[in-house]
């Protein structure tokens, strides 16, 4: 299983986080990370998972308090359509975040003109050097809160329920087997399957 992580629930946390967790961090910026009130979910396999027990598309609906809805669609199955991008649409216009760069068209357009460095170098410089400044950046609350925003996704997926905030802060669900050592064997689980799959 740890050489076919990717297929397993307990080691990859599925597509949703996996691959779509930065699509979370996306929502949650966008929405001030306030976190949504409840979500709704579909997905399921269509190509086969060579012995594992994730799904290769999910697709979220989420709700905030005050009416925003976010939707997030996810799927990782070759020889389709691939694309990464953000789109907020509001009264006053649409921004927009895909590979060509950050815009907002409408009341106020806008286009950034500016360079377009890596983001992986970015973040590396950002680190760095607030450690010579002696000045930490802890984002660990951000990330817990994205990476719950997708295991919400995630679970609502798998159970078929509209599950709330408070359901997933609340759930008491463990992915992870008791593992003793390398020889440990356990079966892990099913295959979730909507409407038969329980929220724990």
């Amino acid at each position: 299983m740890v050489r076919n992580w990717y297929n397993f629930n307990w080691l990859g946390g599925d597509g949703i986080l996996e691959q779509a967790v930065h699509t979370c961090d996306w929502l949650a910026w966008a929405m001030k990370d306030v976190p949504p009130i409840s979500c709704t979910a579909v997905g399921g396999r269509q190509i086969p998972a060579h012995g594992g027990n994730i799904y290769d598309h999910i697709h979220a609906n989420y709700v905030w308090a005050d009416g925003t809805l976010g939707f997030l669609a996810q799927r990782q199955i070759p020889g389709c359509s691939s694309e990464n991008h953000l789109t907020v649409i509001g009264s006053k216009g649409t921004a927009l975040i895909d590979s060509r760069g950050a815009s907002i068209t409408g009341e106020n357009p806008w286009r950034y003109k500016g360079e377009k460095p890596s983001m992986y170098q970015v973040e590396h410089n950002e680190l760095f050097a607030s450690i010579r400044a002696g000045k930490v950046i802890n984002d660990g609350d951000r990330m817990a809160k994205s990476t719950l925003l997708g295991i919400m996704g995630r679970n609502a997926a798998y159970t078929g329920q509209q599950l709330t905030w408070d359901m997933i802060m609340n759930s008491q669900q463990v992915l992870v087997p008791e593992i003793k050592d390398w020889n440990t064997k356990f079966e892990p689980e099913p295959m979730a399957m909507p409407g038969r799959t329980k929220f724990i």
